[in-house]
């Protein structure tokens, strides 16, 4: 059995609700064998998770070590959650983790100030597309779209005979997408996204793990998009806001939510900077690519093409 008593390590700026100046208690929404989720009065959701998983705005990473696994513990979902702000110290079922000493997670999109240009921003994405056809195509998630960005932003793009579903549907649907952002057409663009919002399997499918890097990407360089690119990007937000409640599940909903704010996990944050940053080193972009890459099956790899969509848009 594992010692119930845990340590936080870091703590974002979201994952524990305050309302109207109190914090209510929660209860446990899922468990997982990396991530515990809670769900509060608002309907929001915060994790807890293992020490291998990225911060993010709602998250709280804790010192359990990636031997351990959360399922071991007495947790079930529906289990009352609360947090005694006297002793900093967050109540999960017999489970307590101090916060005491957790570190504030600072979003890296805050240090971002300043962009490069269009063309170097195009010389990035040009590093990124070949780092990942150095990876090979598997047959999880969007993959093979990556090397069909150019055809995808002008509305060309052809779906290969050896297209799964999933790649096939999405490719469709962002095929219309990117064009209608450039024109502002609000019938495609809604159409476009409710295609996208929960198309795939797992907790974040891929249609919604390829928005939340678009709306990051966009939301990133929007002060110098065109005044046309600006309006186009509320009309997405306001739209994935609108539908993604009746359309995926609560942790996608989440992630889409946070995505529509301007925020996301550290991983698609870093990738965004990398794209988008003045402060580069030689192998930041490729490093930020493997590292978003190498979260879960195909989610990292969604997301990281939804950020060089948005990116292709800003360079072009």
């Amino acid at each position: 059995m594992f010692c119930s008593h845990l340590k936080a390590i870091s703590i974002g700026p979201l994952a524990i609700r305050r309302q109207n100046g109190y914090i209510p208690n929660g209860k446990i929404h899922s468990v997982f064998r990396r991530v515990v989720n809670i769900s509060w009065p608002d309907g929001s959701l915060s994790s807890i998770s293992r020490v291998d998983i990225s911060n993010s705005p709602a998250n709280i990473v804790t010192n359990l070590p990636v031997s351990s696994n959360f399922r071991h513990y007495s947790m079930v979902p529906g289990t009352s959650v609360h947090i005694d702000m006297a002793f900093k110290t967050l109540f999960i079922g017999n489970v307590s983790i101090s916060l005491k000493d957790a570190i504030p997670w600072q979003s890296p999109l805050t240090n971002l100030r300043s962009l490069i240009t269009p063309g170097h921003v195009k010389l990035n994405l040009e590093k990124a597309v070949r780092w990942v056809n150095l990876q090979g195509l598997n047959k999880y998630g969007l993959r093979q779209l990556f090397t069909c960005l150019d055809l995808l932003r002008n509305g060309t793009y052809l779906p290969s005979a050896h297209s799964d579903l999933v790649t096939y549907l999405a490719g469709q649907a962002i095929n219309r997408l990117l064009p209608a952002l450039y024109r502002t057409d609000r019938t495609i663009i809604r159409d476009s996204v409710a295609s996208l919002i929960g198309l795939g399997p797992g907790l974040t499918p891929s249609g919604d793990d390829y928005l939340a890097g678009l709306l990051l990407s966009l939301t990133a360089c929007s002060r110098l998009l065109p005044a046309t690119l600006r309006s186009a990007q509320m009309e997405l937000v306001n739209t994935v806001v609108e539908l993604t409640p009746a359309l995926t599940n609560d942790i996608s909903q989440q992630m889409l939510i946070l995505a529509a704010k301007g925020t996301g996990s550290e991983l698609m944050e870093n990738m965004v900077v990398a794209l988008f940053g003045a402060v580069q080193t030689q192998n930041s972009v490729t490093q930020a690519a493997s590292n978003l890459s190498a979260v879960g099956a195909s989610s990292g790899f969604d997301q990281l093409l939804g950020i060089m969509s948005g990116a292709i848009l800003y360079s072009d």
